[in-house]
């Protein structure tokens, strides 16, 4: 059994940036790196690691996603470095109220009937991560349901050693970006007072290596939107797309013509607000950003340029006041540009959290 595991750690490490701003930011979990050492005297030198993972949200209660990370070989005394770069978690609302508890878990297993299905995993370099929430939610928990099932089975083979079992358990006021870590040990090593991220490593102090130590280290990212991709794939979003497309290429002869079209605009704004408002993926600080800015499309499109000028300062009236959560165009504009510079903000940032996975 492991002499126990450390606290959680936020090392010494570069600013990260963005921050997460509680209720007005998402947040993704992944595992950035980590290392299992094993020290335990067996009769047999080769031993079977098995790396998973729980992951539970307050954001989606009663559904808790078990992952199987890894099952590789492991050396008694000879740390071995995992290899494992995987999101733990789709990108989330940081919504303040929310919680997040995270379970990883090393086992040593001596079982010769597995290790042909280890052997397999490793020549097709097969890491069956998922996500704790997705668009198609039935699939992941089916998909967790079988790992499940499939960790059963492989811990039933033969003798086991929890080697480090560590819990991250935070309220989102308690989260924040960049690098956490938690360490664990069989031989009574002391523990650092200081961990430090030196070129995305982990070492003590002073750049000294933790090789008598299992560890992993969890990299918390985040974005202020989550982009114009994910919402196309939603029901809200399609439908706001269509009834956008609709408004826009309307034909207009009078007045007359015209108010009907922001008649029927509206209460689609209304519907899709509906909609997406039970969609508890997306901030509604977003929901209201998408909005503003299909407004203003279709006010560009539908008014000629003179009369969006005059009215520019005038209030909206109050049916429209309660759907879009302006009072003015002018405001309405404002809003529209503070939204794309989040999202122009985040594609950049996913591009780069992107080329960093790889």
């Amino acid at each position: 059994m492991p002499t126990g595991v450390s606290h959680l750690y936020y090392p010494d490490q570069p600013a990260s940036n963005p921050p997460l701003e509680l209720d007005n930011s998402y947040f993704c979990i992944k595992i950035h790196d980590a290392q299992a050492f094993f020290s335990t005297i067996w009769p047999k030198q080769a031993k079977l690691l098995v790396f998973s993972s729980s992951v539970e949200s307050s954001f989606l209660p009663s559904h808790p996603t078990q992952s199987l990370h890894k099952l590789t070989t492991l050396k008694k005394n000879v740390p071995c470095r995992l290899g494992v770069h995987t999101n733990l978690t789709d990108w989330l609302p940081a919504r303040k109220t929310d919680t997040l508890k995270i379970t990883l878990n090393y086992r040593v297993i001596q079982g010769k009937p597995i290790e042909t299905l280890v052997n397999k995993m490793e020549q097709l370099q097969l890491e069956a991560a998922v996500s704790s929430i997705k668009p198609e939610m039935a699939v992941a928990i089916k998909v967790s349901q079988i790992v499940g099932h499939l960790l059963s089975q492989v811990l039933q083979e033969g003798e086991q050693t929890e080697i480090f079992s560590l819990t991250m358990d935070k309220n989102m006021v308690d989260l924040k970006t960049g690098y956490y870590a938690i360490l664990g040990t069989q031989t009574n090593e002391m523990y650092p007072s200081i961990l430090e991220m030196k070129n995305e490593y982990l070492t003590a102090r002073g750049g000294h290596e933790l090789s008598r130590y299992s560890y992993v280290v969890l990299q918390v990212l985040a974005t202020p939107t989550r982009g114009r991709e994910s919402i196309r794939n939603r029901e809200w979003g399609e439908l706001l797309q269509e009834c956008k497309d609709e408004a826009i290429n309307t034909i207009i002869h009078d007045e007359d013509d015209r108010d009907d079209v922001f008649q029927k605009w509206r209460i689609s704004l209304e519907q899709v607000k509906r909609l997406a408002l039970k969609d508890r993926s997306f901030l509604e600080c977003e929901v209201k950003g998408v909005i503003d800015e299909a407004q203003l499309q279709v006010e560009q499109k539908l008014l000629p340029s003179t009369r969006q000028e005059a009215e520019g300062l005038k209030e909206y009236p109050e049916e429209w006041k309660k759907v879009l959560g302006v009072s003015t165009p002018q405001e309405l504009r404002r809003v529209v540009r503070d939204y794309q510079d989040a999202v122009e903000l985040s594609e950049r940032l996913l591009q780069q959290y992107q080329q960093l996975s790889k």
